[in-house]
């Protein structure tokens, strides 16, 4: 039984991240979100409590949405060189907003 306040969503797609303003947009991927966090998989090492920029854009939105979210927890495992994150969402700016 899935315990969270708003369940999470399958949704597989790249996304583009970062760890600071001033800081080069790196790949990752997003495997599940909900409207209070997501599943982030990324190459780098990220600690728990960091704060990421996140940009995704799915095939419903007309341009990119902007997030902040804050790394809540790393999975053990790795999959193809990436490791899972829990974040969860700090704000949202929707594309209709930009």
């Amino acid at each position: 039984m899935d315990r969270r306040i708003s369940p999470r969503v399958e949704w597989q797609g790249p996304i583009q991240y970062r760890l600071s303003k001033d800081a080069k947009y790196e790949i990752g991927f997003l495997t599940d979100i909900s409207t209070t966090g997501a599943m982030l998989w990324l190459k780098k090492d990220v600690p728990a409590g960091a704060s990421l920029e996140v940009v995704m854009k799915s095939e419903f939105d007309q341009k990119p949405v902007h997030m902040h979210m804050k790394v809540k927890r790393a999975v053990d495992e790795m999959r193809h060189d990436y490791r899972g994150y829990g974040c969860t969402l700090q704000t949202q700016l929707a594309w209709e907003d930009q």
